[in-house]
């Protein structure tokens, strides 16, 4: 999706041309999206697989925390570009299925569903299975299967059949149809089951050129089923958009189980440009201004603009918080205590401070800063253990609060705190954020974690001793 993106920058007179042939060369244009490395607008910075997908999750989440208690981070949608093999990532369904995200209604996931990996055509991609896992997490799962043409198709004598045939058919056998001229298309698309005199009947009443554009017309590739698709969009939850595609669609790679690193040569790339009516000497050439697609171009551009981010100066932190602590005690009792003291001392300060758990606030002694500043939750709730004289930690959830409580996974945890980190470089406002889990598993959280810092994330991540509050556990 790299070069689509800086392709598209290009249009848009965000990317200078000269950078066009330089896709990853040392200074050149990044293979995966970079925020820090990248010369045009990147959003969210990818890489490792997985990772950049969940990113406007948690930027999600950290613009409307900023908005809540600062203000002014605006609205608006956070959309991900998902291939389907990428599902495989367990970091996507942790996120997924976190219940801080089923409210989440600016997130828009396009999964790209080609049906192929690196190495083969997938056999069992169980697009119905995946359809049913984001629905029972609370997500929205709108499908986009089949273009216009084939739609009309199922509505003629025998279309029934075809439908059901093309639905029922193994992945491989349905990307060997693409690799077949019409003639071979005719003898395989019926198949040998009860309906395929009826499917027979059907293709026979079409040209050459209509049959292999009607056995490409998937949804993923038609911008009428597209639009239709994003007009359902609900605003109260997540959704997931599974658009079926073929990879590699157009060229004579088209549907080859190893396209993943195929070149054209040179023939073929000169075929293509005369079947785009580009001048195969001068690729980087834009669309005339005066054209339609120019003109489109330039309207895309002027909306897609956006003000300068203003950066707030950041409070003053002091230098020593006013009082020597006596006694021996662990760092980790030191850590909720100099919350406390930071509260009390540079207020200011401590209002840009926000923490992060993975259900461990109570053993990693965060408690009285809890207590203190409240949870954040978008909207306020009640809390029903205010009038328990039993209970010692507060669970009074309001937009105002400063510390968040993500389910036990440690790569969410840290996908968060990145993307808390990265408040200033979006809105301009700069947060404190510390996340805080069991030291054990601090290191299944560096990866992400430095994917935070990679994308400009400035954080804390504290690796407490666990022994130290759970030793009566055992």
């Amino acid at each position: 999706a790299s070069p689509v993106l800086h392709g598209i920058n290009y249009l848009l007179g965000e990317l200078d041309e000269k950078y066009l042939t330089t896709l990853r060369e040392f200074g050149g244009l990044q293979s995966y999206p970079s925020r820090s490395k990248d010369p045009d607008p990147v959003d969210y910075s990818t890489g490792s697989v997985g990772i950049g997908a969940t990113a406007p999750i948690w930027g999600a989440i950290a613009r409307r925390y900023v908005d809540t208690t600062i203000g002014g981070a605006g609205t608006g949608r956070q959309y991900s570009l998902v291939g389907d093999a990428e599902l495989d990532e367990g970091a996507v369904w942790e996120a997924i299925l976190d219940t801080s995200v089923s409210e989440l209604g600016e997130i828009v996931w396009i999964v790209d569903l080609n049906r192929q990996s690196l190495d083969r055509v997938v056999p069992n991609i169980a697009a119905g299975r995946l359809e049913a896992m984001f629905s029972a997490a609370g997500w929205q799962v709108i499908t986009v299967k089949f273009g216009t043409l084939l739609e009309s198709l199922f509505t003629q004598a025998g279309g029934t059949a075809l439908r059901t045939r093309i639905l029922d058919m193994p992945n491989p056998e349905y990307q060997r149809l693409l690799r077949c001229d019409a003639e071979q298309v005719r003898v395989r698309l019926p198949g040998d089951g009860p309906d395929a005199a009826a499917i027979a009947s059907l293709i026979a009443g079409l040209d050459d050129d209509t049959l292999l554009n009607a056995i490409r017309n998937l949804g993923g590739h038609d911008l009428d089923a597209l639009r239709a698709a994003y007009a359902q969009i609900d605003d109260t939850r997540p959704t997931v958009i599974i658009a079926y595609t073929i990879k590699g669609r157009g060229l004579p790679t088209q549907g080859h189980p190893q396209n993943h690193s195929s070149l054209l040569t040179v023939e073929q790339y000169e075929q293509l440009a005369a079947e785009l009516g580009m001048d195969p000497n001068n690729p980087w050439a834009r669309f005339d201004a005066d054209s339609t697609a120019g003109r489109v171009c330039a309207a895309s551009a002027e909306w897609l603009t956006r003000d300068p981010v203003d950066l707030a100066t950041p409070p003053a932190v002091p230098a020593d918080i006013g009082r020597t602590p006596t006694g021996t005690s662990t760092t980790q009792a030191a850590l909720g205590r100099v919350l406390l003291d930071l509260s009390r001392q540079a207020p200011d300060a401590a209002k840009r401070v926000v923490t992060v758990s993975p259900d461990v606030s109570s053993t990693t002694n965060l408690a009285g800063w809890l207590n203190k500043v409240g949870v954040w939750s978008p909207n306020e709730r009640r809390n029903w253990f205010d009038d328990d004289a039993e209970t010692i930690m507060h669970w009074r959830e309001k937009p105002t609060g400063q510390h968040m409580e993500l389910g036990i996974a440690e790569t969410n945890l840290v996908g968060l705190i990145g993307e808390l980190g990265a408040t200033w470089s979006r809105w301009g406002q700069p947060l404190f954020p510390i996340g805080v889990m069991y030291d054990p598993f601090v290191e299944r959280a560096l990866e992400p974690w430095s994917y935070g810092i990679y994308a400009g994330g400035q954080s804390i991540l504290v690796g407490t001793p666990s022994g130290v509050t759970l030793a009566a556990e055992g």
